[in-house]
Protein backbone atom coordinates (compact mmCIF):
# COMPACT_ATOMS: atom_id res chain seq x y z
CA UNK A 1 0.00 0.00 0.00
CA UNK A 2 1.27 3.48 -0.97
CA UNK A 3 1.38 6.11 1.42
CA UNK A 4 -0.64 9.23 0.82
CA UNK A 5 2.79 11.37 0.70
CA UNK A 6 4.19 8.94 -2.03
CA UNK A 7 0.74 9.44 -4.58
CA UNK A 8 1.07 12.91 -4.14
CA UNK A 9 4.78 13.15 -5.06
CA UNK A 10 3.79 11.02 -8.11
CA UNK A 11 0.48 13.18 -9.13
CA UNK A 12 3.23 16.27 -8.57
CA UNK A 13 5.48 14.61 -11.11
CA UNK A 14 3.42 14.47 -13.85
CA UNK A 15 2.42 17.86 -13.73
CA UNK A 16 5.38 20.12 -13.52
CA UNK A 17 4.31 22.78 -15.56
CA UNK A 18 1.96 23.55 -18.66
CA UNK A 19 2.64 21.97 -21.95
CA UNK A 20 3.42 23.11 -25.31
CA UNK A 21 -0.35 23.47 -26.27
CA UNK A 22 -1.42 25.25 -23.30
CA UNK A 23 1.40 28.00 -23.76
CA UNK A 24 0.50 28.41 -27.98
CA UNK A 25 -3.59 28.21 -27.38
CA UNK A 26 -3.19 30.71 -24.21
CA UNK A 27 -0.62 33.32 -26.20
CA UNK A 28 -2.94 33.44 -29.42
CA UNK A 29 -5.69 34.13 -27.25
CA UNK A 30 -4.01 37.04 -25.52
CA UNK A 31 -3.10 37.88 -28.79
CA UNK A 32 -6.09 38.12 -30.72
CA UNK A 33 -7.47 40.26 -27.89
CA UNK A 34 -4.56 42.48 -27.53
CA UNK A 35 -3.95 43.50 -31.30
CA UNK A 36 -7.26 44.81 -31.55
CA UNK A 37 -7.55 46.76 -28.64
CA UNK A 38 -3.79 48.56 -29.17
CA UNK A 39 -5.13 49.37 -32.69
CA UNK A 40 -8.37 50.95 -31.58
CA UNK A 41 -5.73 53.33 -28.57
CA UNK A 42 -3.64 54.16 -31.33
CA UNK A 43 -6.31 55.44 -33.78
CA UNK A 44 -7.94 56.99 -30.96
CA UNK A 45 -4.91 58.75 -30.00
CA UNK A 46 -4.58 60.21 -33.24
CA UNK A 47 -7.98 61.30 -33.58
CA UNK A 48 -7.75 62.83 -29.93
CA UNK A 49 -4.53 64.97 -31.59
CA UNK A 50 -6.79 66.04 -34.54
CA UNK A 51 -9.46 67.60 -31.95
CA UNK A 52 -6.82 68.83 -30.42
CA UNK A 53 -5.61 71.06 -33.03
CA UNK A 54 -8.87 72.05 -34.22
CA UNK A 55 -9.78 73.47 -30.93
CA UNK A 56 -6.79 75.40 -30.44
CA UNK A 57 -7.44 76.99 -33.93
CA UNK A 58 -10.80 77.52 -32.79
CA UNK A 59 -10.05 79.42 -29.21
CA UNK A 60 -7.00 81.46 -30.89
CA UNK A 61 -8.69 82.51 -33.92
CA UNK A 62 -11.50 83.85 -31.67
CA UNK A 63 -9.26 85.66 -29.22
CA UNK A 64 -7.44 87.20 -32.46
CA UNK A 65 -10.53 88.10 -33.86
CA UNK A 66 -11.46 89.55 -30.60
CA UNK A 67 -8.28 91.66 -30.24
CA UNK A 68 -8.64 92.88 -34.02
CA UNK A 69 -12.28 94.07 -33.39
CA UNK A 70 -10.58 96.27 -30.70
CA UNK A 71 -7.82 97.53 -32.58
CA UNK A 72 -10.41 98.36 -35.66
CA UNK A 73 -12.84 99.86 -32.99
CA UNK A 74 -10.34 101.98 -31.65
CA UNK A 75 -7.97 103.09 -34.36
CA UNK A 76 -9.33 102.06 -37.92
CA UNK A 77 -6.06 100.48 -38.79
CA UNK A 78 -6.01 98.40 -41.70
CA UNK A 79 -3.75 96.49 -42.68
CA UNK A 80 -2.12 92.90 -42.84
CA UNK A 81 -0.85 91.01 -40.08
CA UNK A 82 0.46 86.98 -39.18
CA UNK A 83 2.53 85.45 -36.49
CA UNK A 84 2.00 82.31 -34.41
CA UNK A 85 1.16 81.47 -31.10
CA UNK A 86 5.23 80.58 -29.78
CA UNK A 87 4.54 82.86 -26.36
CA UNK A 88 1.89 80.01 -25.54
CA UNK A 89 3.73 77.24 -26.52
CA UNK A 90 2.68 76.65 -29.41
CA UNK A 91 4.86 77.79 -32.37
CA UNK A 92 2.88 75.23 -34.72
CA UNK A 93 -0.39 77.53 -34.26
CA UNK A 94 -0.21 80.02 -37.28
CA UNK A 95 -2.55 82.94 -38.19
CA UNK A 96 -2.96 85.74 -40.46
CA UNK A 97 -4.91 88.87 -39.95
CA UNK A 98 -6.27 91.13 -43.42
CA UNK A 99 -8.35 94.27 -42.54
CA UNK A 100 -9.16 96.52 -45.47
CA UNK A 101 -11.97 98.86 -45.75
CA UNK A 102 -11.51 98.40 -49.86
CA UNK A 103 -14.65 98.26 -51.68
CA UNK A 104 -12.86 95.61 -53.55
CA UNK A 105 -12.68 93.45 -50.45
CA UNK A 106 -16.23 94.29 -49.16
CA UNK A 107 -15.93 96.90 -47.37
CA UNK A 108 -16.66 100.73 -47.70
CA UNK A 109 -13.88 103.26 -47.26
CA UNK A 110 -13.93 105.10 -44.22
CA UNK A 111 -17.69 103.71 -43.11
CA UNK A 112 -16.90 99.84 -42.99
CA UNK A 113 -14.22 97.25 -42.31
CA UNK A 114 -13.73 93.68 -43.20
CA UNK A 115 -11.51 91.91 -40.52
CA UNK A 116 -10.57 88.44 -41.73
CA UNK A 117 -8.58 85.94 -39.71
CA UNK A 118 -7.15 82.98 -40.12
CA UNK A 119 -5.86 79.94 -37.69
CA UNK A 120 -4.12 77.17 -39.42
CA UNK A 121 -1.63 74.17 -38.03
CA UNK A 122 1.96 74.49 -39.70
CA UNK A 123 2.26 70.98 -39.51
CA UNK A 124 5.41 71.53 -41.43
CA UNK A 125 6.77 74.13 -40.45
CA UNK A 126 7.56 76.24 -43.44
CA UNK A 127 5.54 79.21 -41.58
CA UNK A 128 3.19 79.09 -45.04
CA UNK A 129 -0.55 77.69 -45.16
CA UNK A 130 -0.81 74.45 -46.96
CA UNK A 131 -3.39 72.64 -48.52
CA UNK A 132 -2.92 69.65 -46.57
CA UNK A 133 -2.72 71.80 -43.03
CA UNK A 134 -5.94 72.40 -40.90
CA UNK A 135 -7.39 76.20 -40.61
CA UNK A 136 -9.85 78.09 -39.32
CA UNK A 137 -11.09 81.16 -40.88
CA UNK A 138 -13.29 84.05 -39.38
CA UNK A 139 -14.50 86.98 -41.18
CA UNK A 140 -16.60 90.11 -39.83
CA UNK A 141 -17.32 93.90 -40.39
CA UNK A 142 -17.17 96.40 -38.52
CA UNK A 143 -18.55 99.82 -38.90
CA UNK A 144 -16.79 103.12 -38.42
CA UNK A 145 -18.65 104.85 -35.24
CA UNK A 146 -17.52 107.59 -32.96
CA UNK A 147 -18.89 105.53 -30.08
CA UNK A 148 -15.87 103.06 -30.24
CA UNK A 149 -13.20 105.48 -30.88
CA UNK A 150 -14.83 107.83 -27.96
CA UNK A 151 -14.93 104.56 -25.63
CA UNK A 152 -10.96 103.68 -26.60
CA UNK A 153 -10.36 107.40 -25.94
CA UNK A 154 -11.30 106.74 -22.29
Amino acid sequence: MQSRYAKRRRLARHRLGYSLLEVVLASTICASALVPALAVMRDGMTLCDIVDTRHLLLVYGVSKMEEQLAIVGATWATGNLAGNFASDGQSSIRYTVTRTDAPAGGGLTNQLMVITVTTFSDDNGNTTMDAAEARLTFTTKVAKLTSYVTKAGS
